[in-house]
Formats: C-alpha cells, structure tokens, sequence
C-alpha cells in the first residue's frame, strides 16, 4: 500500500507466491486477498492493514479467489469454481462455511452500497449483473460494459466503469441506477489499459485505474558460460 498520491509505498505480504486482488474492509482495518500457494489451490485471505501474518479464510481443492467485502464488513464474497463453473459465494469475514449466492454463472461480486443487492459479471455472458444478497432473480442491469471484468466499480448511485470502443479511445463512464442512463465522465484516450481494477475515492472527487505503458523484458548475455 502506498499514500493516495502514489508515496511511502509499503509491502504488505511476504509469501512468495503469487497474491492480489487487495481489498479493504470497510472500517479500513483488514485488507482481503487471494493468494496462490505453490502447488495448491487459489485462497481467500485476510491480514492487518499494518502487515503481520494473514490467516486462511477460504481454502480447499477449488480455485476461491476475488473477494470483496459486504458494507458492514461482517461477509466477504468470492469466485469459486467448485460447482464445475464459477459463481459468487459468501462466507462469514470472520471463516465458517460458504453460502452459494448466484447459480447462472458468476464472478467478481461487490455488494450494493444498502447492502441490498450483489452485482457481479458472467466470463460466458457480457455485462454487469445483479441478485439478491440472499440469492434469487439474476438480472443484466447493463450490457454495454465490453472491457475486462475487473474494470468497474459500484458506488451509491450507480457504476462507474471503463469503456474501449469510443471514437477516442477508452473512455470513463458512469451507469446512472436511477435513470438507467450512461453518460462518459473522462476520456482517457487511445492508451492499452492493463485489466486489474478501477476504484473510486471516498469522496467521489478521483478515479484510479491502471494503464500498461511498457510490457517487455531485457535480452542478457552471460560470459564464460559452460
């Protein structure tokens, strides 16, 4: 983690294995993650905002990985490809036993700000999507969304997400709940957008999202090889 301007950055965990997809609880607290150990399985796990040891809170013979806190902190969701395909689950922020929330197929869920419903997308099926926190009706809410499921974010009155097939390249724009309307708030331009995330500050005032300036990797020559 790192000050909101990009300084002091800190590293967190120490695993040796691939991790990712950071999350902060809600009272800023914790921070979820999902973590590949070596020759196992993708994990659900969380750790203090201040470093320290994290501890397992999904695990098994399945991929779990992508979590997302509710708003009150007390669930976090995830993707789990145990019942042959993905779909979004829950399990309590404290571990226990998962609870299935979708059934059509489902991945990368983030949980309405009235804590009402859980919007998510489908790797098979393009657009966001939404159900129930408890499980139920499955509804599209918006088809347009076209570029990697990673880049959108819900905030309390509708999505913000980015969009690649403007006249001017990629675009920020904004899903109005209310009035079902889309309207484009920035745009970004004809630039290679890396598929991790896009997030919204507390305040509404900044977007942050990440962009691929150089992809690339060094030619060495070793001397006196045998």
């Amino acid at each position: 983690m790192c000050d909101s301007d990009g300084s002091n950055p800190v590293q967190v965990t120490f695993l040796n294995q691939f991790a990712g997809t950071p999350r902060w609880s809600p009272d800023g607290q914790q921070i979820a993650f999902d973590f590949y150990p070596k020759g196992k399985k993708w994990g659900i796990y969380v750790i203090s905002a201040e470093g320290g040891l994290p501890h397992a809170i999904v695990t098994g013979d399945f991929d779990n990985n992508r979590p997302s806190w509710s708003r009150d902190g007390k669930w976090i969701y995830f993707s789990s490809n145990r019942t042959g395909n993905r779909q979004v689950w829950k399990v309590p922020a404290s571990g226990g036993e998962a609870i299935q929330v979708t059934k059509q197929e489902g991945s990368l869920a983030f949980e309405s700000f009235d804590g009402k419903y859980v919007y998510y997308v489908k790797d098979s099926d393009p657009g966001i999507w939404r159900v129930p926190v408890d499980g139920g009706e499955e509804l599209r809410v918006l088809d347009s969304f076209d570029l990697g499921d990673d880049c959108w974010v819900v905030v309390s009155d509708g999505l913000y997400f980015l969009k690649k097939d403007t006249k001017d390249g990629v675009a920020i724009e904004f899903f109005d709940f209310a009035t079902r309307k889309v309207k484009q708030v920035a745009v970004l331009g004809k630039i290679d957008i890396f598929h991790q995330g896009i997030a919204v500050s507390p305040d509404r005032r900044y977007i942050i999202y990440t962009q691929e300036d150089n992809n690339g990797g060094d030619i060495m020559l070793v001397e006196n090889f045998r």
